[in-house]
């Protein structure tokens, strides 16, 4: 199993590969401007260039723009067989961005919300289409066995964050009032990070640990776990900010490399030196081998690297 860490500058979007078996987790954003930095790809034109023409699964871990809106090139482009959200809220998303457009519309972080919800709508017309299986996924799913040797444990979200972002979107879909409606949308924004999915993909001796960007309850987690998960690759949270990787983290998945997914502007604090040095500091006290690596320094990252550290 090879763990491919696409370079889409600030986002993420990480291609697993086993055989002929392809998981794709998020897709960075859809936003041009993202792509001009040197080393930066779209993940369907990655794909593309890799040779691949389908996809086994696909998994968005979160509404945010800067994980799903660049996914909607990738599901028009390829043979998705599967897809697995986050949530699947049973409300009209298209009526919610018409009515709130006008109201955020001088709102930077309002507009990238509006524009996740815009993309995921886009993604689920798409599957009914090309009758694509869509599944809501959270942490009371469990150990998921795939083909191919692969398994996939899922840490998060629970289920009552899962079904209080769900009673969100009701609330602001029959919200009549305007200023109530808004204030919904932003606590629906505010949301998104906890609402992540968390999980763990195994494969044979293989196994990295992603984290969508969940940066909340790994100390439950650690209790829960253990070393069970223990994986060689971890994906850091909230792409390296310095909320983004706590101790617990590290504790369940012992990890020989660690990867965090950032922009060379490093932007919102990503890539926080304090979370750099204590993913050296880690790797140093615990004698491993492996390295930290950061998209928009090291490019599109493939781990375990093909030799061995020695």
């Amino acid at each position: 199993m090879k763990v491919h860490f696409i370079n889409v500058g600030y986002g993420e979007a990480v291609l697993i590969v086993k055989d002929n078996f392809l998981i794709l987790v998020d897709g960075g954003t859809d936003n041009p401007d993202e792509y001009v930095a040197p080393g930066c790809i779209r993940a369907d034109e990655y794909i593309e260039k890799s040779g691949f023409s389908k996809i086994d699964l696909l998994v968005i871990t979160h509404l945010h723009d800067d994980h799903i809106s660049g996914l909607v090139n990738v599901i028009k482009k390829f043979q998705v067989k599967k897809v697995w959200v986050n949530v699947m809220p049973d409300v009209d998303i298209n009526s919610i961005t018409e009515r709130l457009f006008p109201v955020v519309s001088e709102n930077k972080s309002g507009m990238l919300f509006i524009n996740a919800l815009k993309s995921y709508t886009e993604i689920l017309n798409e599957c009914r289409i090309k009758n694509i299986t869509i599944e809501q996924i959270c942490k009371k799913n469990g150990k998921v066995q795939l083909e191919k040797d692969i398994s996939i444990e899922i840490i998060s979200p629970a289920l009552s964050v899962q079904n209080k972002i769900l009673d969100l979107f009701r609330e602001l879909s029959e919200e009549k009032d305007i200023k109530k409606a808004e204030k919904f949308f932003y606590q629906l924004d505010a949301l998104g990070n906890k609402s992540s999915m968390a999980f763990r993909v195994k494969s044979g001796e293989i196994a990295v640990l992603l984290t969508g960007d969940q940066t909340e309850g790994w100390e439950e987690a650690y209790r829960e776990y253990g070393n069970s998960l223990r994986s060689q690759i971890l994906k850091v949270s909230h792409h390296g900010q310095i909320d983004g990787m706590p101790r617990a983290m590290l504790d369940i998945s012992c990890p020989d490399y660690i990867v965090i997914c950032s922009s060379s502007d490093k932007r919102f604090n990503s890539a926080h030196p304090s979370v750099i040095e204590s993913a050296c500091e880690y790797l140093c006290h615990n004698h491993k081998k492996g390295d930290v690596f950061i998209t928009y320094k090291d490019g599109t990252i493939i781990l375990p690297p093909a030799a061995p550290y020695k």
